[in-house]
């Protein structure tokens, strides 16, 4: 035994000596020293993971491990330090993952996160999680943070399984969303991404309860809610805020069936409509969504009609669109072939505008890519100062855009058209106590024969460019100063296709009148 080494393990060392009742020897001397021991490395804590147990990290030795609520661990959760020559741990430090879906059962509490939390989720996921309660209990969803692509990368609760297809709420955005509450004792969570823009994601508790009354409806963003009670058979009255449109029912009850108590029908929502027809007095309009961003690739059409006694002043009470790409057009009248007023863009609040008309057409189109805020415009009545645009005669040119109270315009026939009517018109303030022009509006018409003098000119068939009418005697009589000589009548070879066949007396008419004329000026 003389020589031998003793090493311990540790920092502990238990020593026991024995004597029986027979001989004695002259026993033993040791002698002990301390050094440190090989031990394995720390391995660390993973993220958003801890230490649940830590032994040392001496051989034999061994850490547990566990992740924050939300993850998973990947790996093995238990590390034990080897007992070998050199000291190392038996695994690899596991990780805690934030996964795309699960299953929580028989949980009264726990906690989703969007995949990879807090750190942005991937493109093209479609991820579903599932809870499941005790029987006779309702789930509760409370959100700790928020913030997807708008109207792209959506987060859908439904009640019970997705396939029942009670949607309790659609999510998407940055806004923090109001708790869910189911009816049943099963919530299913859908969370699907396009191929674009990813952001921070989500975090959601979610806790059981036992149901004794229908869960609060909530206060619908954009609107107001009348009623407070949540017994059975009590009713709940939603209206929406100026410029949005209800999604729903107004008028909601409670309803018990067994353990199960549930709003019928369910709770309404307030949107900003993408279009749509406007024939109050004053009113409101929203771009989509507003105010969150609005969706991409939308074509949406307003129509604003007021009585004709009065014209449009439309307000811009904030504005930002995608400058270059997405654009509010606006027109003075019912569509977009009316006079277009200006098309706007970037985030510079326009100028007031006021239509000429009583309608006004707004078209707002927003391309497959980047939304802004959008807009929130503020239209009034107001009554008219001016008169109607009297519009263009066919066949004929107006001189004057200026339709206030005093202002005239002047209308002129093309060559070879005659004006039917006044020439002038001049607004005035008429009989009906607002402003009217003096006079109907003049056409121009080619007429049936006729006489022309200047030295040149042009002669038209009766209605043209549209069909003459049958039995017609039409004579034109042309005059050129005396001192010219003679003038080749040119006569396009339209004026013959333009004749019937079957009208020979006709044809012989003009070509004897034709003759005569040639005659005349030779």
């Amino acid at each position: 035994m003389l020589g031998l080494v003793l090493t311990s393990t540790s920092n502990h060392l238990w020593l026991e000596f024995y004597s029986d009742q027979e001989h004695t020897a002259g026993g033993f001397r040791l002698s002990y020293s301390s050094f440190d021991l090989s031990h394995c490395e720390d391995p660390g804590v993973p993220q958003f993971g801890f230490k649940v147990s830590d032994q040392g990290h001496f051989a034999g030795s061994a850490i547990t491990y566990g992740c924050d609520q939300g993850y998973s661990l990947h790996g093995s959760g238990i590390l034990k330090c080897m007992t070998r020559e050199r000291r190392a741990w038996d695994n690899h430090l596991p990780s805690c993952i934030a996964e795309c879906g699960g299953r929580f059962k028989g949980e009264s509490t726990g906690r989703i996160l969007s995949p990879g939390y807090p750190f942005p989720y991937d493109n093209n996921l479609r991820c579903t999680w599932t809870i499941t309660v005790n029987s006779g209990n309702i789930v509760s969803l409370q959100f700790l943070a928020f913030d997807t692509e708008a109207s792209h990368d959506i987060l859908e609760v439904w009640d019970g399984p997705a396939e029942n297809e009670m949607s309790l709420r659609e999510v998407s955005g940055s806004l923090l969303p109001e708790g869910i509450h189911s009816t049943l004792n099963v919530v299913t969570i859908q969370f699907q991404t396009d191929f674009y823009i990813t952001k921070s994601g989500f975090a959601i508790d979610f806790s059981s309860s036992v149901a004794t009354a229908c869960r609060d409806p909530g206060m619908p963003m954009n609107g107001s809610r009348n009623g407070e009670g949540r017994e059975p058979d009590d009713t709940v009255t939603f209206s929406c805020d100026p410029g949005y449109e209800l999604q729903g029912e107004s008028k909601i009850t409670c309803i018990q069936v067994d353990n199960r108590y549930y709003w019928q029908p369910s709770p309404p929502s307030c949107i900003a409509p993408c279009g749509g027809n406007v024939t109050g007095s004053s009113g409101f309009i929203l771009s989509p969504n507003f105010p969150l961003p609005y969706p991409h690739s939308k074509d949406c059409d307003w129509l604003i009609a007021v009585h004709s006694d009065y014209v449009i002043s439309l307000a811009f009470i904030s504005f930002s669109i995608e400058p270059n790409y997405d654009f509010l057009y606006i027109y003075d009248g019912p569509d977009s072939n009316s006079h277009l007023i200006g098309s706007f863009q970037d985030s510079k609040l326009p100028e007031k505008i006021e239509s000429v008309s009583n309608f006004m057409h707004l078209a707002f189109r927003s391309d497959g890519s980047v939304s802004y805020q959008g807009f929130h415009l503020e239209y009034k009545a107001k009554l008219r100062e001016a008169c109607f645009d009297p519009g263009n005669a066919m066949n004929g040119t107006r001189l004057g855009n200026d339709y206030k109270l005093g202002s005239t315009v002047t209308f002129s026939c093309e060559a070879g058209y005659l004006l039917q009517g006044h020439s002038t018109l001049t607004c005035m303030m008429g009989n009906s106590k607002r402003p009217e022009w003096d006079r109907a509006r003049p056409s121009c018409q080619a007429p049936c024969g006729g006489r022309s003098t200047g030295l040149e000119g042009t002669v038209l068939s009766p209605n043209y460019p549209h069909n003459y009418t049958q039995s017609l005697t039409c004579v034109y009589h042309i005059f050129v100063p005396g001192d010219f000589g003679k003038h080749p009548l040119s006569l396009p070879p339209s004026l013959y296709l333009s004749l019937p066949s079957r009208s020979l007396s006709l044809l012989l008419s003009l070509l004897l009148s034709l003759l005569s004329l040639s005659l005349f000026l030779s």
